[in-house]
């Protein structure tokens, strides 16, 4: 039997409880309190109706607002290789994957508020707001799942089409859009799902009831109106709109392998520089850069002595570290077992039981994390007081949320390393923690310290399942900035937010740097 299959096993079990059990108790509406019959004439309701629409369309205008311009960017960092600082603002484009939705939003209302630099006042907290709040997380995250495509193409096209003095309409036709049309309806699903399943910025942008979705008015049934009923009905909407987007998904493109690096992708040569493209890149380098800029200006002009000195501040700060660091341990550990399971399957020829555990471990696509909230709530509270389990649901779920994440980082080098070096190691009798320590480890650090550093920050930035279950005594640094928000706390909120980001980028680092190691190791 294969010593990898015990703790493959094990992980896959824990998977299958914390993602089967709550969507029991979501299906056994029967049992609930309350339940009658009649109730299902919700499915017909006009606020049901208004919910999926919004919640449909918001994601539909954010998904085109966010990648239609992605590729104009993508497309002038690929065709100008060599201008100053490119390196540069391509990291700042991966900077919001680490920063958490509720600082964004933060920033997204510093710089479009009624007092920021482009006031949009009273409406900025609806569609608008929403939309500009989606755009400056997917816009940067679809240019760099874009570009590759581009640098995949080889030179010596680039260099015959100039031979074939082919003019920009014919470079896009014959060269560009061949490379791109194969990797653009998934990227397009990718960011619909991610809009579909947005909570933050929803929830404190959104601006009424009017501008609802079903994430958040699942956590309106639950928290505000306590309607169990209500929640289960939305939960399973949702569960089968995610269903149905990722089959689409899967039917045109799997989903893309998000790559998520530190390091800006290597340029390829293509035609010359022009002014134009180089207006589209800092035009939307300015755009991502400026709520960020403005929350700190404001931050810093705020009452931080006032903020810094509270207890409750501090109790939050102590929560968030405790709940990011626990849930990347337990998804880069769940992670690592389950690919050097699939890596052994892999090397002995079932690369089709290898791709399942991979995909097992990217489950978190189907299922949002509000949905597996929403019914450990459910299945949960006649037993329990749910309020007392936070800690142990809320690391649970947000390790689930970080798993495809370490999945995609470290799979592919935990993969080729097995290939390359398990025969060695059965000739040399090297396994178990010797392995480890003198193989695996010097190998693959830095794969294992990006995966920790970017899941830890992912679950201190996160707001959607703490709301549902954080109490004043258990809340984190987002779930106090938007307890700070409803009481119009909007300076205390700030100065709030720029302390979570300046934990989230040190945490960050320092896991990044300290167990990935120095880049000239």
């Amino acid at each position: 039997m294969n010593p990898r299959l015990i703790p493959a096993a094990l992980v896959l079990g824990l998977l299958a409880a914390i993602v089967v059990a709550p969507l029991a108790g979501l299906l056994n509406l029967g049992a609930m309190p309350g339940y009658e019959s009649a109730d299902l004439q919700f499915w017909q309701s006009a606020y049901l109706r208004r919910v999926l629409f919004f919640s449909l369309w918001q994601a539909l205008l954010s998904t085109l607002c966010s990648v239609l311009p992605a590729i104009l960017v993508a497309r002038a960092f690929a065709l100008q290789p060599s201008f100053p600082l490119r390196g540069f603002l391509l990291r700042l484009f991966a900077l919001p994957l680490v920063v958490p939705a509720v600082v964004a939003v933060m920033g997204v209302v510093s710089v479009y508020g009624s007092d920021g630099w482009i006031p949009f006042g009273r409406s900025l907290y609806g569609l608008g707001g929403i939309l500009l709040a989606h755009v400056f997380f997917n816009l940067p995250l679809a240019v760099r799942l874009l570009l590759p495509h581009w640098q995949a193409i080889p030179q010596r096209h680039w260099q015959l089409a100039e031979q074939l003095d082919m003019n920009t309409w014919q470079r896009w036709r014959f060269l560009e859009w061949p490379a791109l049309r194969e990797g653009l309806p998934g990227v397009l699903l990718l960011v619909f799902m991610l809009c579909l399943t947005s909570f933050a910025v929803v929830l404190t942008l959104g601006g009424g009831p009017r501008s609802t979705t079903l994430e958040v008015a699942i956590y309106q049934s639950l928290r505000f109106d306590f309607d169990p009923l209500r929640a289960v009905l939305l939960a399973l909407l949702q569960l089968g709109l995610c269903i149905l987007v990722a089959s689409l998904s899967l039917r045109l493109q799997r989903l893309p392998e998000v790559e998520i690096t530190v390091d800006a992708p290597t340029p390829t040569p293509g035609p010359r520089i022009r002014p134009f493209h180089l207006a589209l890149i800092l035009l939307a380098a300015v755009y991502v850069a400026m709520p960020l800029l403005s929350m700190l200006l404001d931050a810093l002009a705020g009452p931080l002595s006032k903020v810094i000195t509270r207890a409750a501040l501090w109790q939050s700060i102590a929560n968030t570290l405790f709940i990011g660091l626990s849930a990347a341990l337990l998804s880069v550990s769940a992670g690592w077992f389950l690919l050097r399971y699939s890596a052994s399957l892999a090397l002995a020829g079932q690369p089709g039981r290898a791709r399942l555990i991979d995909l097992a471990g990217s489950i978190v696509y189907v299922v949002p994390p509000l949905v597996i909230g929403t019914g450990m709530f459910v299945l949960l509270s006649p037993y329990v007081d749910v309020f007392s389990w936070v800690y142990p649901i809320v690391i649970a779920v947000n390790a689930l949320m970080g798993l495809p994440f370490v999945i995609r980082i470290l799979g592919p080098a935990l993969r080729q390393n097995h290939a390359r070096y398990h025969l060695l190691c059965q000739s040399l009798a090297l396994s178990g923690w010797n392995r480890f320590r003198y193989l695996e480890w010097p190998l693959l650090r830095r794969p294992l310290g990006l995966a920790m550093a970017l899941v830890a920050a992912l679950a201190m930035g996160d707001l959607g399942v703490i709301a549902l279950f954080g109490t004043p005594n258990t809340a984190t640094l987002t779930l106090l900035i938007y307890q700070q928000l409803g009481a119009y706390l909007i300076p205390d909120a700030t100065v709030t937010a720029l302390l979570l980001l300046l934990l989230c980028l040190t945490v960050f680092w320092l896991l990044e740097r300290g167990l990935g190691g120095r880049l000239d190791a």
